[in-house]
């Protein structure tokens, strides 16, 4: 694996200063993410009877930063494969600063709908860019562990939101919205010392500015794997060539399939809990929250085990079996269902750790953020219609009506899956 002058990959250089650095910058950006996707629900149920929402309003605001991330992952993740991962990935944090602040002066549904799309397109950028970071700066053995922990430090933050909301008792959802400012801070403090990644540096052709971050960071006896150097601009047309139209579908495809359920239950996870009769919704949503943690804790080590492919497969086979169980047998004892809830909380986080792994080894550094970012974008769309409208599909049809409709995301990603998903375990990222 040495090059001709003896160094080896920077992608088998023991852990180092900057593989610290730049977990920690990255972490703390999904751990924002699930802080701002997870304070919204708690904060609507004190705003609701203020701004007298209607079922579809809440829906609206809950899915507008969802359809941000899809503005955003499409268009951010290729302006950092043109531009570089470093400018794009450190200033959406000033965005985040200033969009949580912005939320204290809210007064009317339609702003709040304007401002959380806004925090979505940042979002997006986490998700496009993020992942290609750590990817980037991550060893060869571990990556997938690495990568996995992005879900693990998302889960902590939509965790986090959900107590900070069910311990606050007092009625002012606007600075509930705004905590978010407070993990933005943090992160951004931490992402100004991350240097561009050497490997974009060298795909544009810039051998001696990548070089220099790999001596200073990683050693001298240290090189940048082979990447085809490409300084031309990445064009989102490259993600679909006969070689590589198959593997962008997927990798958007799968992730779709994952959080559509996901993002609809969790957001609403007090009513839909309400609407299948169990008393003291708050004390079971807390204990399922924990369960939550430890699944995305779980699924990290899964992923260091098992092969990618046979991962997402047996994933969307025991989230499929929960929502049919949860839909036939509705009127199961209380027991049933809880404990049918606890399998779904700990099985979709942990089969969640893969959304940041697969794409970022499917795509090659030219394109990686632009894949990723479509991939995250491609999600969204599931991930917005399903929040949108759950609220009215439990008004409407009840809730075993709703999950059977819902069993359709993990059985589609399960033939997806069987038919189109690659291998990309202990490969070399190019």
């Amino acid at each position: 694996m040495r090059d001709a002058s003896g160094r080896l990959p920077i992608d088998e250089a023991p852990l180092k200063t900057i593989h610290v650095v730049a977990a920690a910058a990255v972490l703390g950006g999904a751990v924002l993410d699930g802080y701002v996707l997870g304070i919204v629900g708690p904060a609507l149920s004190i705003a609701r009877q203020e701004m007298q929402l209607s079922a579809i309003s809440q829906g609206l605001i809950a899915s507008s930063a969802l359809i941000g991330v899809f503005i955003g992952g499409l268009f951010f993740g290729n302006l950092a494969d043109r531009f570089g991962r470093r400018p794009v990935f450190g200033w959406n944090l000033a965005a985040f600063i200033v969009l949580s602040l912005l939320q204290l002066f809210v007064q009317d549904v339609w702003q709040l709908v304007a401002i959380r799309l806004a925090l979505g397109l940042a979002i997006g950028v986490e998700y496009a860019v993020g992942s290609s970071v750590l990817a980037e700066f991550s060893r060869r053995k571990g990556r997938g562990v690495l990568l996995g922990c992005f879900s693990i430090g998302w889960q902590v933050g939509f965790t986090v939101a959900f107590i900070v909301g069910s311990f606050y008792d007092g009625d002012n959802w606007r600075m509930l919205l705004a905590s978010s400012v407070i993990p933005a801070l943090i992160t951004f403090a931490l992402r100004i010392t991350l240097p561009e990644t050497p490997m974009w540096l060298k795909g544009q052709g810039r051998d001696a500015e990548a070089q220099a971050i790999v001596d200073r960071h990683f050693g001298a006896e240290y090189a940048i794997p082979d990447v085809d150097p490409n300084p031309r601009h990445a064009s989102p047309r490259e993600l679909f060539t006969a070689e590589t139209w198959r593997q962008t579908l997927y990798s958007g495809l799968f992730w779709f399939c994952q959080v559509g359920p996901f993002f609809g239950i969790f957001t609403f996870m007090m009513p839909v809990l309400e609407s299948l009769g169990l008393q003291d919704a708050t004390a079971v949503d807390m204990s399922l929250n924990a369960i939550q943690i430890a699944g995305a804790v779980v699924g990290v080590f899964m992923l260091h085990w098992m092969s990618r492919r046979g991962f997402v497969i047996w994933t969307f086979v025991i989230v499929l079996l929960t929502f049919l169980a949860l839909g036939l047998f509705p009127q199961a004892p209380t027991w049933f269902i809880v404990a049918l809830f606890a399998i779904y909380m700990f099985v979709a986080p942990a089969a969640n750790n893969i959304q940041f792994v697969y794409p970022p080894e499917i795509f090659d550094t030219h394109v990686r953020a632009t894949g990723v970012g479509f991939s995250a974008a491609f999600s969204r769309i599931s991930a917005a219609g399903v929040t949108y409208l759950l609220p009215y599909l439990l008004q409407r049809f009840g809730f075993s009506a709703t999950v059977i409709m819902m069993a359709a995301f993990p059985l589609l990603g399960l033939v997806l899956s069987i038919l189109w998903a690659p291998e990309t375990k202990g490969k070399h990222l190019r």
